[in-house]
């Protein structure tokens, strides 16, 4: 598959990965920050799963940013790649250390992922031109 341009790839994997790292670094980090929070001042269950998922929402937005900057177009395909596979990493990692959520946990992140790594994509594009 062909960029727009007709020369090269659609999908460029070097920045694709990039903001993929950024994102699970982001994640890593809210992750120890959040997790002396919650020993200090537990919160309830429902505030912690809101919670979670808005964290994993601006770490997909950062992976999305991140791709579609390195790649510099394609800011909706790299930014919604970014965000789905940022997503789908965290979903491995609470299986490993937790277990996994259900089917509508996972098509819940999944469409966070997407959404929000593809509107942080086009952003990044749009402003870069402008």
């Amino acid at each position: 598959m062909r960029g727009a341009g007709g020369n090269g790839p659609a999908v460029d994997l070097a920045a694709l990965s990039a903001g993929v790292v950024w994102g699970l670094l982001l994640l890593v980090v809210s992750a120890l920050l959040l997790g002396v929070l919650d020993f200090r001042f537990p919160p309830s269950p429902e505030a912690e799963a809101g919670r979670t998922l808005v964290v994993q929402g601006v770490a997909a937005a950062l992976a999305g940013l991140r791709a579609a900057r390195a790649a510099g177009r394609g800011g909706f395909l790299h930014g919604l790649l970014a965000g789905v596979a940022v997503m789908a990493a965290a979903i491995v990692l609470v299986g490993i250390f937790r277990d996994l959520p259900r089917l509508v946990g996972i098509v819940r992140g999944l469409l966070i992922g997407a959404g929000a790594g593809a509107v942080a994509g086009v952003a990044t594009v749009n402003l870069r031109r402008g």
